[in-house]
């Protein structure tokens, strides 16, 4: 998730376009839209290069966001841009307490459960509703751990590693 060129985080996920004047319905990962309106650089990988966005205006509710960018100018162009991450500048964050993550840290991290053994590594964090999901990948399998505290007992950044419940103990 993080460009290895640059040192970019991550902020939310495109879900469909909104409107016929070019908006987007966006679900923000830990980022709220005061925060978000701060930001002076968003960008979106289209699969070919980095597009650099300018945030014109956005709007908040429930779960998602309406976004509308100064380069994205209606409804078609906007469709473009469905189920692509956004993402800004890590330096343009704010800096997070010793207890605090960005949703982005968690990728690669090992997870293990309370006995220490290996269950794979963090490839994706879904965020299908009421709270976020880690996806994790061992070999040819995969498993879902919501990212909730009956199921996640620490997170190490630094270490990379994250212990679960096992599922009897969740």
């Amino acid at each position: 998730m993080i460009s290895a060129e640059v040192n970019r985080t991550a902020i939310g996920m495109v879900r469909k376009p909104h409107g016929i004047k070019g908006g987007l319905k966006v679900t923000l990962y830990s980022i709220d839209l005061d925060m978000l309106q701060s930001l002076e650089q968003l960008f979106v990988n289209t699969g070919s290069e980095w597009k650099q966005l300018t945030l014109r205006n956005c709007q908040g509710y429930d779960d998602f966001a309406i976004l509308s960018f100064n380069e994205i100018q209606d409804r078609t162009e906007a469709d473009g841009y469905r189920d692509r991450e956004i993402y800004t500048l890590r330096e343009d964050m704010p800096a997070l307490s010793e207890d605090e993550f960005y949703i982005d840290d968690l990728i690669d991290c090992d997870v293990v459960d309370e006995n220490n053994k290996n269950l794979g590594k963090v490839i994706e964090i879904l965020s299908p509703g009421a709270h976020d999901v880690l996806l994790i990948q061992q070999g040819d399998s995969e498993t879902l751990v919501p990212l909730v505290d009956e199921w996640v007992v620490k997170i190490d950044i630094d270490g990379r590693k994250i212990q679960v419940n096992s599922a009897e103990d969740a």
